[in-house]
């Protein structure tokens, strides 16, 4: 009867307790137990994960609020979003670079012979 609650809560979207273990976490999230000790490096602590007492935990709400922020911001940045918020620094006088690497090009020189006067 548990488990059919838990079932049931988690089809709703509603999680019973937020911390658990990485167990839990694990079948919650569908993520490999194994994989999250190398994902953790990537998630905030103390939003998604925490150290207590020698345990790691990990916050399903906190989970579910990066996966948000992530999904919005590769969203942003799929629809040039992104690029139109950024400022750019640059003077108006300066002419800006056309490079995909932001870094100005050198320009040639013309190569003239130069005329030695001995006077």
């Amino acid at each position: 009867m548990p488990n059919e609650i838990i079932e049931a809560l988690l089809e709703l979207g509603l999680t019973p307790i937020d911390w658990v273990d990485a167990s839990q976490f694990s079948k919650l999230t569908g993520i490999a137990e194994q994989k999250l000790d190398h994902r953790r490096k990537k998630w905030p602590e103390d939003i998604v994960w925490s150290k207590q007492d020698g345990n790691i935990y990990f916050s399903i709400k906190g989970y579910n609020e990066w996966l948000t922020e992530q999904a919005q911001s590769r969203y942003q940045k799929a629809c040039g979003l992104e690029a139109a918020q950024s400022k750019s620094t640059l003077s108006e006088k300066e002419k800006p670079t056309t490079s995909r690497y932001h870094t100005q090009q050198l320009r040639k020189a013309l190569r003239q012979p130069l005329k030695l006067e001995i006077n």
